[in-house]
């Protein structure tokens, strides 16, 4: 086998097993706190509405109207979650405080959208679906700046889909404790409820055969009682942690030429908030970031309109002018 194979998959190995741990038997019972979200006052959430993606596939999304629409963003979920899994705080608050709508989607294989359960049928798959939705709601909405953007893994979905050679045009991206994969090395180490584990020898075999890109591998912590609850899945496959995970993080950040926004709750139990501004600030300085204080990794999704909108309808006004 050529060398410079062996010496990648040994570093993939190295990587992955330090940040998550080569797969245990089973998950821990509960690797987060949902507690904030739980106790936080409901909120009304919109009916589903639906696209078809390019391989007929039904894939789910809401509308937060505001009655006058002076921003609109497309919102991206974490990993394993969906569009009602604390996200109607986001939209129900930047609606009716700030006049933004929010659109909130369920990835293809997760909440309401079709598709097999965490999977794709390969990764580009995914990033059209994104187009699809953003040509939507442009043609929906047509004159209103459009911002693009995603909580935990779902910034690493959208900073993947930034560097897409065929991706559609957005003003600005929001990124909520963005989840940037192994390679950032933003991750608390040694974490004794690390929120997800790997079976690292899968991405090895599917990156030399191609063959296991269906094969579930990402295995998320969540408690028996959350799955049973709510539409969070337990686990994704090769192709959909791909399409999520950032390829190249530091070398997507540096090519960031649209204005970005980062918030990071101080208390994040899966990321390191320092070391997640750092790697920002490092390698594009015009990225504007926000350690919040007393706020996790959950907990921030209550709050995060207050701390988004102003920043949103300041960009809409810049983007105006």
């Amino acid at each position: 086998m050529n060398r410079t194979i062996i010496f990648v998959l040994s570093i993939i190995i190295l990587t992955s097993c330090a940040i998550s741990k080569c797969v245990p038997e089973g998950r821990s019972s509960d690797s987060f706190s949902f507690k904030e979200l739980d106790s936080a006052p409901k909120v009304f959430v919109p009916p589903l509405q639906f696209l078809e993606a390019s391989d007929k596939t039904r894939l789910a999304y809401r509308e937060y109207i505001p009655e006058k629409i002076d921003a609109v963003l497309i919102f991206y979920h974490g990993g394993g979650a969906y569009s009602k899994a604390g996200y109607q705080f986001i939209g129900d608050g930047l609606s009716k405080r700030f006049n933004i709508l929010v659109i909130t989607p369920d990835i293809r294989g997760h909440g309401d959208s079709g598709g097999d359960r965490g999977d794709t049928p390969n990764v580009e798959q995914v990033f059209d679906d994104i187009s699809l939705l953003i040509n939507h709601i442009k043609e929906k909405y047509p004159q209103k700046k459009l911002f693009l953007g995603g909580h935990s893994s779902g910034v690493g979905l959208v900073l993947n889909y930034s560097s897409y050679k065929k991706r559609e045009e957005t003003d600005a991206y929001i990124f909520l404790s963005p989840h940037l994969g192994f390679r950032s090395e933003t991750e608390i180490k040694n974490n004794p409820n690390p929120f997800a584990t790997a079976k690292t020898e899968l991405f090895i075999s599917n990156a030399m055969t191609g063959s296991d890109g269906d094969s579930l591998a990402v295995f998320f912590n969540y408690s028996e009682e959350i799955l049973q609850s709510t539409k969070n899945i337990a686990a994704i496959t090769v192709n959909m942690s791909n399409a999520i995970t950032p390829s190249a993080p530091v070398n997507q950040i540096k090519k960031l030429n649209i204005p970005t926004a980062v918030w990071i709750g101080e208390k994040d139990e899966l990321l390191n908030a320092n070391k997640v501004v750092f790697l920002f600030t490092k390698y594009n300085p015009e990225v504007y970031t926000n350690i919040v204080s007393g706020e996790k990794h959950l907990s921030i999704l209550v709050n995060a309109a207050d701390y988004m909108g102003p920043w949103i309808l300041e960009k809409a006004l810049e983007k105006q002018q």
